[in-house]
């Protein structure tokens, strides 16, 4: 080959190289944008640990995390299109579902109520809730869902005994107590922690009475589901592997709890931790009997709930396909 023949193989070779550099990458992952409703330690963390630990861009997913604050704020964003695939919670599902949107539970990480009445020092009994002022988050919401439960099965009615206020989320809440401006609320594990640090006694512990319910899981629209069901497999995919890291990598996950949640106080973040993991199951199914208690407290004002049928509100195959691949199996085989 002469030298004139070998400079132009060269300069198409180097011209090649450019191409291929420019080109896009057949295995480039996937843009998505995806949302957490808490900021409160391991409420979101599945997904926080999805990102950090890279687990989504391990299944082909370059993730960008946004945090909407509340249950149905992250609803409301699936039901725009802002955010395909998000967080939420039951009651905001259920709610947009009977009104006719399009948004379904593919997944569920805490399937009971695992919230606590916490109280003023002055209020010993169920009785002394009456007249008093409670902090509430906006209606529809979990915390709003939790706080009318617990008053009822103290034998109260959240419209006549108490004045519930609408003070915003859970840190909100707290600061609202302890500045006198509501008498009680509800908090969950990490928020209990804190209360009893600062003085505010538990009046009730939900947890213990484990109602089924979808208290926070992930949701999408039908419409993904149907048109981009390869999405949705790597989201669980990275999603149910981050179950498992949440699980199994404690130190990792304090780091990453605490930069989330800005929460510095390592008894709060262990204590959080550990419920999260022992009550998160391996497959995260979404709970049917959990959308049924929802649906049975909203037949007395709403005859469409009375109605449906909570099988309609899950699509389980995305977690089953892991479960029966044997996808979960692995993971804690490791």
């Amino acid at each position: 080959m002469g030298i004139k023949t070998k400079r132009i193989a060269v300069v198409f070779l180097l011209f090649g190289l450019v191409f291929l550099a420019g080109a896009p990458s057949a295995a480039a992952a996937e843009r998505i944008n995806t949302s957490y409703i808490s900021v409160a330690p391991s409420s979101s963390a599945h997904i926080w640990v999805a990102k950090d630990a890279r687990l989504f861009e391990k299944h082909g997913l370059d993730a960008t995390v946004i945090f909407i604050s509340g249950s149905i704020r992250g609803i409301q964003s699936i039901l725009a299109g802002e955010i395909p695939i998000g967080e939420g919670g039951g009651p905001g599902l259920t709610s947009a579902r009977l009104a006719g949107g399009d948004v379904v539970a593919i997944a569920g990480n805490i399937n009971i109520l695992p919230y606590y009445l916490v109280s003023q020092p002055s209020i010993r009994k169920p009785e002394d809730l009456k007249g008093k002022i409670g902090g509430n988050h906006i209606a529809g919401t979990t915390a709003e869902f939790a706080l009318r439960v617990a008053l009822k099965k103290m034998g109260l009615d959240p419209m006549k005994d108490v004045n519930l206020r609408v003070i915003g989320g859970s840190i909100d809440r707290m600061v609202a107590l302890q500045k006198g401006i509501v008498h009680f609320t509800v908090v969950t594990e990490a928020g209990k922690v804190m209360a009893e640090k600062l003085g505010f006694p538990m009046l009730v512990d939900m947890a213990t009475l484990e109602i089924p319910f979808p208290q926070n899981g992930v949701y999408t629209s039908t419409r993904l589901t149907r048109e981009r069901p390869d999405t949705v497999r790597r989201y669980m995919r990275a999603y149910v592997e981050a179950i498992h890291f949440y699980a199994t990598h404690k130190e990792e996950t304090l780091k990453i709890l605490q930069k989330y949640s800005r929460v510095s106080d390592r008894r709060v973040l262990e204590e959080s931790w550990d419920y999260h993991a022992r009550y998160t199951p391996q497959a995260p199914y979404p709970p049917v009997e959990g959308y049924q208690t929802i649906l049975q407290d909203l037949a007395s004002t709403n005859p469409k709930a009375a109605q449906a049928s909570a099988k309609d509100f899950v699509d389980n195959r995305f977690v089953k396909e892991l479960e029966d691949s044997g996808f979960i199996k692995t993971l804690y085989r490791k």
